[in-house]
Order: structure tokens, then C-alpha cells, then sequence
């Protein structure tokens, strides 16, 4: 697996506990954000997942990304060269799982999970699957519920989804005409 240059891969032993945890893959369509080297995404892929999109601004991850696909036989993974924010903001697609393991020292975590909010990509019965470490407390917003949180370390996987009376994707489409 190739990790780009001054990216922070989850490592083996977490991505293999994370991927215990979740139920199969299977016909989910998966967001990787902030891919780095794609390998959770590429795990998904391996194990099922219909589509993986992976969404990161560098163009060393970007290369990362591509190598890493290289014996992969798929038509079914788009990359998307573009800021993490940007991209929750216009899309238009929901996600049935969503890996966001972003730099740890260089993320504003509550913006990042107002923004997750916000966004259609976190979809009614989706499933986030944030990484933090240790020394960065969430605030889970009122929209969505922390259903599980395991830690390895450093590392903190948080398995968030949206709650059942927040704010829900749809209410941001516009009026019919």
C-alpha cells in the first residue's frame, strides 16, 4: 500500500478492528474523506462495497490513490480532487457508510461534523466512521448520535449516525416548482 508524503495511514490493526465492527459492505456505496492512501476505501471495495468515491485535495494522495487501484479490475470508484468541505457542500449524492479520517492537528472537528450535518452525502441510515485521537474531544452535535466509540492507542473511532429527529438531507432540496 502506498501512503503519501506527510499522511498519517490508519493503521493495519484498527482498519482490521474497524472492519470487524461493521456489518458487510455489500451494495453500500462508501465516502472516503481525506483518503490519504484510499486503504479504507480500497477495504471496502475488497469486501463488497458497490462504489467507493475517494475525496482528498492532495495531489500526492491523489497518486497514492491511483497506484494503490492499479490491480484493481473496477469501474465502480470515482477520485475527487477537492476540499473536504467543498465537497460536503456540493453534493449531491448520500453515502451508505462515510470514512473521514482527516489530519488530526489540522482539522476543525466541529465545523467538520456541522458540515457532515449539513451535507446530503450523510444520508438518513448512514453510518460515519470518524478517527480522532486522544487528545482532540468531539462535540457530537444534537443531529446526530454516537452510537459506538472504540480506541487503539492514540487513535478513537467514532461510529456516529444521524439522529432519527435531526435536521434530515432532504430538507435542504429545494421547494418543487
Amino acid at each position: 500500500m502506498k501512503v503519501p508524503v506527510g499522511a498519517r495511514a490508519t493503521t493495519d490493526r484498527v482498519r482490521e478492528a474497524i472492519f470487524s465492527i461493521l456489518e458487510e459492505p455489500e451494495g453500500k456505496d462508501v465516502l472516503d474523506l481525506y483518503a490519504g492512501s484510499g486503504a479504507l476505501g480500497l477495504e471496502a471495495l475488497s469486501r463488497g462495497a458497490r462504489s467507493v468515491c475517494f475525496v482528498d485535495l492532495s495531489r500526492h494522495s491523489q497518486g497514492a490513490i491511483h497506484d494503490n487501484l492499479r490491480n484493481l479490475e473496477t469501474n465502480t470508484v470515482r477520485m475527487i480532487k477537492q476540499d473536504a468541505f467543498d465537497f460536503l457542500r456540493k453534493t449531491n449524492e448520500s453515502f451508505g457508510w462515510i470514512f473521514c479520517d482527516p489530519p488530526y492537528d489540522r482539522v476543525d472537528y466541529a465545523r467538520l461534523l456541522e458540515a457532515l450535518v449539513e451535507s446530503i452525502a450523510l444520508g438518513p441510515e448512514a453510518l460515519l466512521i470518524l478517527e480522532s485521537d486522544r487528545y482532540h474531544s468531539l462535540v457530537i452535535p444534537a443531529a446526530l448520535d454516537l452510537i459506538d466509540q472504540r480506541k487503539f492507542g492514540d487513535t478513537i473511532i467514532h461510529f456516529i449516525k444521524r439522529h432519527k429527529s435531526g435536521s434530515k438531507p432532504e430538507d435542504k432540496l429545494p421547494p418543487a416548482s
